[in-house]
């Protein structure tokens, strides 16, 4: 399934509102126009891009709002991004995860049994980033919803690529699994870098840098 391109008014739009973090404004343009929903989706194909990752982040802030007042919309919109995680014409991939991880983390009780199921898709490639960076920003809050995903963050503190370990490290981080952990003290001296999305920005960092913030040292 192919997101189709939206309006470039609207685009710019829904830009602006992520540029300046406005996702009441966000959510309320959604309430009168389902296509900025479909705009956001959109917006989340340049992993390189901090719209891109403002995007990701709005999906599940929006989603969250909306899912005390119509939750059926919300499982519809969790069964497309499923849908569309598995339909290799997609394009989207790589980002499926990191929306779906959102929206946990903004509906835990409401998605509770999709935590697994991201959870799931941690042996394929392309899909193994977003995965790992949701089980740090599903457990942040709710670490009971991702205990299957901790052996697997652990395992990847091994890998070659600085990415996947140090957004491993990151998440081990986020469910306080870093402090007085010997593997991850190991890595503070680890100068691989990577570039990876927080509090609202990307930070040009190193493997052993986040290790350090994320062990106490």
């Amino acid at each position: 399934m192919k997101v189709k391109a939206m309006p470039a008014g609207l685009k710019k739009k829904v830009a602006e509102a992520l540029e300046s973090g406005d996702h009441e404004g966000l959510f309320n343009m959604w309430s009168s126009d389902n296509r900025v929903f479909r705009t956001l989706i959109s917006m989340t194909y340049d992993r390189k891009s901090l719209i891109s990752w403002r995007a990701i982040e709005a999906v599940g802030v929006l989603t969250g709002k909306k899912s005390v007042t119509d939750p059926g919309s919300i499982r519809n919109i969790t069964g497309r991004l499923l849908w569309m995680i598995r339909d290799e014409s997609g394009g989207i991939g790589w980002s499926i995860p990191d929306m779906l991880g959102e929206m946990v983390r903004n509906s835990p009780v409401f998605l509770s049994d999709i935590a697994p199921i991201i959870i799931s898709f941690h042996e394929e490639d392309m899909l193994l980033p977003g995965v790992l960076r949701a089980i740090g920003r599903i457990g942040e809050l709710n670490r009971e919803l991702v205990p299957d995903g901790i052996p697997i963050l652990l395992s990847c503190l091994e890998s070659p690529d600085p990415y996947i370990c140090g957004i491993s490290v990151w998440s081990l981080g986020n469910l306080g699994e870093a402090e007085g952990n010997d593997r991850i003290n190991g890595l503070c001296s680890d100068t691989r870098s990577l570039i990876i999305y927080y509090d609202g920005e990307l930070h040009d960092t190193t493997v052993g840098e986040i290790a350090k913030s994320v062990s106490g040292l």
